[in-house]
């Protein structure tokens, strides 16, 4: 029987790894799983969840992971060795530089650009680097060296190849020669930095990324394996799609009108409210073509003294504030995407007529369901006074989305009313070009991604015996 490491560092993943249909599909390989899940505590229902014969479920306490100011220093180098619009909006616009003086995000993203020129130039430098946080930073650890003895893993499986967790398990398995599996946690990981600690083989979501994955971090194209995003079989679900009376309903809503979805990027935008609160002005004003009715979305993470501009949704007519969130305090973010909660969010996006967002993977989300899209790049993100939220929108990864022309790219509030009116009239406009974007980035949404993963893994197993 062999034996897999999955490593879990956030609860997003537990979706995105193993709820989406790789668990089941592991335990019909006959596997023998260990789970790494980094949280306060395993909580009685995923331990009903998964637990089975052949599954150990091992709670990880949140921790510095090994990581030294020095080491920290180095990974902040790496954010230096890729030069692209996401790269610079980092240092421009993130939320981690955007109230710095402008001297400040000035000096990094002159540093971004010299290293960039020096560095992104010689392949050799860049992989020595990655040979110094190997070499030099070993990351060990007791705790972990000991569940390596004790369990005698035949291959490693990362689910989030940047995350500080991941990085430390994989240090270990290299060390121990043990096969190592990784895949990004979201569609953005390969262009935002130089990865410091590589895997021996790569599960990407679509052509793009397993051509950046070879031109930014230097991986070699034989080890790389196009799988899709397993979080995305959602999508193909037939069987779990209520009627929209009862969904509607059960949201608050009223059937027989138009949904308008917004959904917030919380502190990434922490103005996007605005948007949702224009919106609704025409709602309640009837200053669209149809009587419509909004629902809004607040971000599934929150922070210290952080109050919700979207609750007063839930009191107001033709409006609806979505609570299907499930809180979990035994997660470090508070919350766990259970099968019930992506059903109802699988529910939600089905019903919509019309989804508007800022820059958001809900983009994809919406589109995977055929959902006319509206990336509305105002009034969501302001520098001293001045909204700066159309410049955030030069990311690489979301390039791929503009390219297509599958969403509707608005600047201001007349051009939001207009493309709204404009998919109230006609729901079918762009549909060419949305499943241009389906096929392209989302990988067609089989609903066999997870199948994909599973029959690679599986593969790179026997391929190793």
């Amino acid at each position: 029987m062999k034996t897999i490491f999955i490593i879990i560092p956030q609860s997003s993943i537990l979706k995105n790894a193993l709820r989406s249909g790789g668990f089941e599909l592991l335990m019909n390989e006959g596997y023998r799983l260990v789970i790494f899940i980094l949280c306060k505590r395993i909580p009685d229902y995923i331990r009903k969840e998964f637990e089975r014969e052949n599954v150990t479920l091992v709670e990880m306490q949140e921790n510095d992971w090994g990581t030294t100011k020095l080491l920290r220093l180095l990974r902040h180098f790496f954010h230096y060795f890729i030069w692209n619009g996401t790269t610079v909006k980092y240092f421009r616009y993130s939320k981690h530089y955007i109230q710095k003086p402008r001297i400040v995000t000035f000096f990094h993203v002159v540093a971004l650009r010299i290293v960039s020129l020096i560095v992104g130039n010689i392949k050799p430098l860049r992989i020595f680097f990655r040979w110094i946080e190997y070499r030099m930073f070993l990351q060990k650890s007791d705790e972990i060296g000991h569940y390596f003895d004790e369990h005698k893993p035949d291959l490693l499986f990362s689910s989030a190849v940047s995350s500080t967790m991941d990085t430390q398990f994989l240090k270990e398995a290299k060390r121990r020669g043990v096969t190592t599996v990784t895949m990004p946690k979201t569609w953005d990981t390969i262009t935002k930095k130089y990865l410091s600690v590589m895997p021996d083989y790569f599960l990407v979501q679509n052509t793009i990324l397993k051509e950046q994955l070879i031109k930014l971090q230097d991986f070699p194209e034989e080890r790389i394996f196009i799988i899709g995003f397993p979080e995305f079989d959602w999508y193909a679900r037939k069987d779990i799609i209520r009627p929209r009376e009862e969904h509607l309903k059960k949201m608050g809503l009223n059937p027989d009108l138009p949904v308008i979805f917004f959904g917030s990027q919380g502190s990434w935008y922490p103005y996007d409210y605005q948007i949702a609160d224009l919106v609704y002005g025409w709602i309640k004003n009837n200053e669209l073509i149809k009587q419509c009715q909004l629902l809004v979305r607040p971000h599934f993470l929150r922070f210290e003294g952080y109050k919700d501009p979207f609750i007063k949704y839930k009191n107001l007519k033709h409006a609806a504030y979505d609570n299907t969130f499930f809180s979990s305090d035994a997660f470090y973010d508070g919350h766990d995407p259970t099968n019930e909660t992506m059903i109802d969010f699988v529910n939600t996006l089905y019903h919509s007529d019309i989804c508007v967002i800022i820059l958001s993977t809900l983009a994809l989300d919406a589109v995977s369901l055929n959902k006319p899209v509206i990336n509305a790049l105002f009034g969501s993100l302001y520098r001293k006074g001045k909204d700066v939220t159309p410049q955030t929108a030069s990311v690489m990864h979301y390039g791929w989305i503009f390219e297509t022309n599958a969403t509707s790219v608005v600047r201001n509030s007349a051009e939001l009313k207009d493309s709204i009116n404009q998919y109230l009239k006609n729901p079918r406009l762009k549909d060419a070009e949305r499943k241009t974007l389906r096929d392209k980035v989302c990988f067609g949404v089989d609903g066999k991604s997870s199948e994909r993963m599973v029959s690679v893994i599986k593969e790179i197993l026997e391929s190793n015996a």
